[in-house]
């Protein structure tokens, strides 16, 4: 027992210690697992844990989505992506549409990718200035 919680502890401390660009990552690693995992159970016709995991992955778009700091361009473009993703997310699990999850994923995951390379980019940047 006192071993996972010495896991919970390190597990605290390390998202503590992110950088708000390895959260955002961190956040698209989450939401392509739960997207993953509700595409497994509604395969599997768990239709119950595919609803749980679509609705994660949901929340997880809605907390980006109300992260986003409005003063800068970008911000407006990401919104409607968000926005776009949320209500996609929704309606696959509402019809329970694997094929609109797929496509939902592959997003997720290049938005994912994306955010990663920026990650990247902030972080060598911080090092040269």
């Amino acid at each position: 027992m006192q071993l996972m919680n010495l896991y919970q502890q390190y597990k605290v401390q390390s998202l503590e210690t992110l950088t708000k660009e390895e959260v955002v990552v961190k956040l698209f690693e989450e939401a392509s697992k739960q997207i993953n995992m509700g595409i497994f159970y509604e395969t599997h016709e768990n239709t119950f844990k595919s609803y749980n995991c679509i609705a994660k992955a949901q929340k997880i778009i809605r907390s980006l989505h109300l992260s986003l700091d409005m003063k800068y361009a970008i911000s407006q473009e990401l919104s409607e992506i968000y926005q776009f993703i949320h209500d996609k997310l929704g309606e696959a699990g509402a019809k329970r549409d694997i094929s609109l999850m797929k496509d939902i994923l592959s997003l997720v995951d290049e938005l994912k990718v994306t955010f990663r390379q920026a990650e990247k980019l902030a972080r060598a940047q911080k090092k040269i200035g």
